[in-house]
């Protein structure tokens, strides 16, 4: 293990770090109430989740079950919808012309909570002045890669304008602004005097979220840590006030009419459940309206009349990391010995019969759907013949260090004399977790590596396992990607030794492919497993972000998304829909990407 400072300075790639991130098994829900207090179709809407938030402090936080909370009291800037149109929240924002200035204008209705009065665009100027470009990221902002590079300007009472350091007619549809919160300036301003970054993160007000004001469907009721998240209906919600001419002019006078009417439950509830068969058996029972089924459970609830089982595209793919950094297994950093070790493993096993064919096989970061997916540009392991355990045998002996050797009975010895053991950390919360990473230990015990496992929680798994620090002399660090890559490998780790990460899911942005150099360049703020790319990845997603040029941005994301596959800086495991089970009587869900969009007009059919 290894001290962590909690000192980082802002990265060099501007993306949001943990919104890329998610459970495994878990990557659309969130919470529920307890049973004794639900009214099953009364007027609460409840949703259970494995694994609960970390904070309600979005300025060091932004995973997903934090944001899936923060958005009922808080509605964030824009939202795009499933016909990959922007839809404004707070803010529209648009181009000036050449992809490369943009305007963001306010709605003039917004208030905040307390005494701190109606949003503005100074507020959003100094929140990304002062707290996600702030000196030395004293505010610990994970955002704070997103913004480096970037100049705002105030413009106006309600308008603020961005200027990028390059052209980018994708940046709207990037994690930057799209989704993002906001704090008020009279708020943040004494942390700001003193960079108090802990200060800001234990105010009352922040994890209260008592400064909401009208800007979301619900307001802040109480939080029960790794239990229950309780929020009830906001009656001054500023979509109540908005006329028909205030929306955009491709949604329907339907979906108008559902906005100004907007919350239809009196309160919306999301607790944490870490069992999965708790989970099921209150969807079964009627105690919850949403969650997450495992597909080892949806026979559960296929041909019921009164549940709605729901396959929806996520873009989500499931990866097995590989601790390249100072405090893992060092023969990883070898590009030969990843691709042995993704070779031994069966992914057709994984999709087909553990995930009972709710996934398909993986090889890059890109799903197959995607229309930036090159076939033949990739590199498969561990699917038909590029699934070999003899030749992975092979590959790993020849590529080992001359200290490592196999014994006549097939056991892989380290420099010691001793059989290698690898650990595995992986997330808990789905049965189907657990029986991947304990299949993928066996398959790699083929090769004749010991696999030890380390089961935690995904709240656990991201400050002690993916985050990590810089073990040197602070005045030595040549660079920082934030808290999940706080400098090159050879000197930075996290607080938890291990080898091999299962349970975390990446974002593969298909709308804005470009977004992905989160992860794959050697200071990207999202690369935690320490990647060393041979390849000028940096200079490949450049020419994606800048070029007019489909032909070349299709060109050059196919060349990045093979040399990923022939990399295997992670084990492309499996690209799985979202099965979510719904309550029969809730009207809104759809089977299509980006469904939620429009969540707080959701209802219960009245028939």
């Amino acid at each position: 293990m290894v001290e962590n400072n909690n000192r980082y300075r802002p990265g060099i790639n501007r993306r949001r770090v943990l919104q890329g991130l998610t459970a495994a098994g878990v990557i659309g829900a969130a919470g529920c109430l307890d049973s004794e207090e639900t009214d099953e179709t009364g007027d609460t809407y409840t949703i259970a989740d494995g694994t609960d938030a970390e904070s309600m402090n979005f300025i060091q936080v932004s995973d997903d079950n934090t944001n899936n909370r923060l958005a009922l009291v808080m509605d964030s800037a824009y939202t795009v919808t499933t016909d990959d149109q922007i839809f404004p929240l707070w803010m529209d924002v648009e181009d000036t012309g050449d992809a490369q200035v943009y305007v963001a204008t306010l709605r003039d209705n917004l208030q905040w909570g307390g005494d701190y009065g109606q949003m503005t665009a100074s507020d959003w100027v100094y929140m990304i002045q002062e707290i996600h470009q702030g000196e030395d990221n004293w505010a610990l902002s994970e955002a704070a890669g997103n913004w480096a590079g970037t100049h705002v300007e105030e413009t106006g009472e309600l308008e603020f304008q961005i200027e990028l350091e390059s052209p980018n007619a994708d940046w709207p549809f990037e994690p930057d602004l799209w989704g993002s919160y906001c704090m008020p300036q009279g708020l943040l301003e004494p942390y700001v005097d003193e960079q108090d970054g802990e200060g800001l993160d234990q105010d009352q007000e922040v994890q209260e979220l008592a400064y909401g004001g009208n800007l979301g469907p619900y307001t802040f009721e109480r939080w029960d840590r790794d239990s229950e998240f309780v929020a009830v209906k906001n009656d001054e919600y500023y979509m109540n006030e908005l006329d028909a001419d205030d929306f955009p002019d491709y949604i329907s006078d339907e979906q108008v009419e559902a906005w100004q009417n907007a919350p239809t439950f009196e309160e919306f509830s999301y607790q944490a459940i870490d069992e999965d068969s708790t989970r099921m058996n209150a969807l079964g029972q009627g105690e919850i309206e949403e969650t997450n089924i495992p597909s080892t459970r949806v026979e559960q609830f296929e041909g019921r009349p009164d549940i709605d089982v729901m396959e929806v595209p996520y873009p989500y793919l499931t990866i097995m990391a590989y601790n390249q950094r100072m405090n893992g297994w060092e023969e990883l950093r070898t590009r030969e010995v990843r691709q042995a070790l993704s070779m031994a493993i069966d992914k057709v096993e994984i999709s087909e019969n553990i995930l009972r064919g709710y996934a398909e096989v993986a090889h890059t970061f890109q799903p197959q759907w995607s229309e930036w997916y090159d076939e033949s540009e990739v590199t498969e392991f561990g699917e038909g013949d590029s699934y070999d355990p003899d030749a992975a045998r092979d590959l790993l002996e020849e590529n080992l260090s001359s200290e490592y050797g196999y014994d006549s009975d097939g056991t892989l010895l380290g420099p010691d004399g001793e059989q290698v053991t690898l650990t595995m950390v992986y997330s808990r919360g789905t049965e189907t977790t657990a029986t991947t990473a304990e299949f993928m230990g066996d398959e790699l015990g083929e090769l004749g590596i010991e696999v030890e496992f380390d089961s935690v929680t995904f709240d656990q798994m991201i400050p002690n396992y993916v985050q990590n620090s810089w073990q040197g002399d602070e005045d030595d660090q040549p660079w920082t990607g934030g808290p999940n890559n706080d400098g090159p490998r050879d000197n930075s780790a996290s607080a938890e030794d291990w080898d091999l990460m299962y349970g975390i899911n990446f974002n593969t942005y298909p709308r804005t492919p470009a977004a992905t150099d989160a992860f794959w360049s050697e200071q990207a703020p999202t690369n935690y497993f320490g990647y060393v790319p041979d390849a000028d990845m940096d200079s490949l997603f450049s020419t994606v972000r800048t070029s007019a040029d489909r032909q070349e941005r299709e060109e050059t994301l196919a060349e990045i998304f093979g040399i990923l596959s022939e990399d295997q800086p992670v084990n492309f495991v499996a690209m799985s829909d979202d099965i979510i089970g719904y309550q029969g009587y809730v009207d809104g869900p759809e089977e299509e990407f980006g469904q939620a969009w429009d969540r707080h007009t959701w209802a219960f059919d009245e028939a």
